[in-house]
């Protein structure tokens, strides 16, 4: 067990990433700016001084986001797409982000870690099976008082170490634009993405799970925000007056079905997530709820069934106001990947084969930047970064796991170089 910043033996895709989770780049969904946190825009500069240090046309922009190009070794002629390739700086705000001391714990042989800034935080194969298919990999965690950041940082790292190496190859490749986001984990990673800049036909973002895992389909995404305005006055005096929100707020959220939540769904179940109570007082409550579903006629029906249980709760309490105010957050991606490029999808599984991965197709339960990206016409599966446990202080992911990441994903631009002008 060692810090992990002060191992100079580490291969360069492993030293990025532990550089990189150092910085605190936490988005924050209450937050209206753009970025939602200045923070953000730390880890941007330095990838940009980075890019532009090796040689390779970058900029960005003022929202943060790092767009960078690296020309093609085709024939003036080639037909094939413009190749992107996206991760985001920001991580999650569910847990602490700021002070991250990553840790190596080298030669993993299957025991319980006991993680150093937390001992009651632990990795343990009991708990978390998939540390048993990692024997003798050099595993990265935080101390255990914060997350890691491997989501989206490993992606981060693994995309600026290949940018280093292609800048110096002239083996087949498309030209290929590398693009940096921010706010993802908050659903806005491509609100402000200047598409035109961006410039790609076709892209993949590298922000996926277990090495060989790749996605093209998601949730159908939205947030519905419930607020109760109710009536306050003296408790002593309540009775046939008094409409406490918070009491009518507790009643929604008790009755949004316990057999659809996240906790008790899988596959290709839909869920309703009330994730955080946005305020709660008698005069008025509130809270954010996430609805997910694969397929549009459920999430409709999602969406009608808060409305009909606001309704509801309104004839039992007259005296209150329910609001429900729904925004759509993203779409299932696969339809416009299918319509628009399905080679990318065909590569993907190819370009695995190639480096002898077996891929398996995964569906996510969640999002990513290319959820919008597709529906904005650019075909975008998602691909691993071999981290484990995201959002957590039981985050990890292994030296290996980076470097074979890294692998796949040259593996990846290059048989686009060779097949995608078929």
């Amino acid at each position: 067990m060692l810090p992990a910043d002060t191992l100079p033996d580490l291969p360069p895709v492993a030293r990025r990433f532990v550089r990189y989770v150092q910085i605190d780049t936490q988005s924050d969904p209450d937050s209206a700016s753009v970025p939602s946190t200045e923070k953000q825009k730390d880890l941007s500069r330095l990838l940009l001084d980075e890019l532009q240090g090796l040689g390779i046309e970058a900029g960005m922009d003022n929202a943060g986001y790092v767009y960078a190009t690296l020309p093609s070794t085709l024939t003036p002629d080639s037909t094939t797409p413009v190749l992107g390739l996206v991760a985001h700086v920001d991580t999650s705000p569910d847990e602490p982000g700021k002070g991250v001391r990553p840790i190596l714990h080298p030669n993993y042989q299957g025991e319980i870690i006991e993680l150093p800034g937390d001992p009651s935080v632990t990795l343990d194969p009991a708990r978390q099976p998939a540390l048993r298919e990692h024997l003798g990999h050099d595993l990265i965690t935080s101390d255990g008082t914060t997350l890691l950041g491997s989501d989206d940082k490993a992606g981060v790292a693994v995309l600026m170490q290949l940018a280093e190496d292609l800048a110096g190859s002239d083996g087949p490749r498309p030209e290929v634009r590398i693009l940096f986001t921010v706010d993802e984990e908050i659903g806005r990673g491509v609100d402000h993405l200047d598409r035109e800049r961006f410039g790609a036909d076709i892209a993949y973002t590298i922000d996926g799970g277990p090495v060989g895992e790749l996605s093209s389909e998601t949730f159908n995404a939205a947030e519905a925000i419930v607020t109760v305005e109710g009536v306050t006055v003296h408790p002593g005096y309540a009775k046939g007056v008094m409409a406490n929100a918070v009491r009518i707020l507790a009643e929604f959220i008790a009755a949004l079905p316990a057999d659809e939540a996240p906790s008790t769904t899988e596959e290709r179940q839909g869920y309703y997530y009330p994730h955080t109570i946005t305020k709660g007082e008698t005069g008025q409550a509130s809270v954010r709820i996430l609805l997910r579903d694969f397929e549009d006629d459920g999430m409709a029906q999602r969406k009608a069934f808060l409305h009909d249980l606001a309704e509801a709760l309104w004839q039992q309490h007259p005296r209150a106001q329910i609001k429900v105010e729904i925004k759509d957050s993203y779409r299932n991606m696969l339809r416009y990947i299918e319509a628009t490029d399905p080679r990318t999808v065909s590569f993907a599984d190819e370009a695995a084969r190639t480096v002898g991965l077996e891929p398996h197709w995964h569906l996510v339960r969640g999002g990513t930047d290319g959820s919008r990206l597709s529906e904005m016409g650019i075909p975008t599966p998602n691909v691993f970064t071999g981290g484990y446990h995201f959002h957590s202080r039981f985050e990890w992911n292994t030296v290996q796991n980076l470097e074979e990441t890294l692998g796949y994903v040259k593996a990846l631009v290059q048989h686009w170089g060779e097949h995608g002008g078929d």
